[in-house]
């Protein structure tokens, strides 16, 4: 497998690892405070409705992460070298002033490009 499509899986895993926990977290607050009993989570609706939640997660921080790599182009914190149409083969220069930098780093992992740092 290519490097690039490793460092993609791997931020859709981090991802799909975060709203995890917080489903843990809402889960474990709903039992104890809440008092909702343990067999409504192990039903095959929760789970399907938890899968289906982390879909929507992913397209959601897939989509907030495009915004903030075209708001980053926009401010020229982004810019991209190359004019090939494949995204593979464009390599992405970040600078460290970024104010949306987590986010355009995300995006650059999601599609795969190659990142260049650039001083701010």
């Amino acid at each position: 497998m290519k490097s690039t499509t490793i460092r993609m899986l791997r931020a859709y895993l981090i991802v799909a690892s975060l709203g995890a926990v917080c489903i843990d977290v809402c889960v474990v607050i709903a039992m104890l405070v809440f008092d909702v009993p343990e067999r409504v989570f192990t039903s095959a609706d929760f789970r399907i409705a938890m899968a289906a939640s982390l879909l929507l997660l992913l397209l959601a921080t897939r989509s907030l992460a495009s915004a903030a790599f075209r708001a980053a182009l926009a401010s020229r914190h982004v810019m991209v070298d190359g004019g090939s149409s494949q995204r593979e083969s464009r390599s992405v220069a970040l600078r460290d002033d970024c104010p949306h930098r987590l986010l355009v780093l995300l995006h650059i992992r999601i599609h795969r490009q190659q990142l260049a740092m650039v001083a701010a």
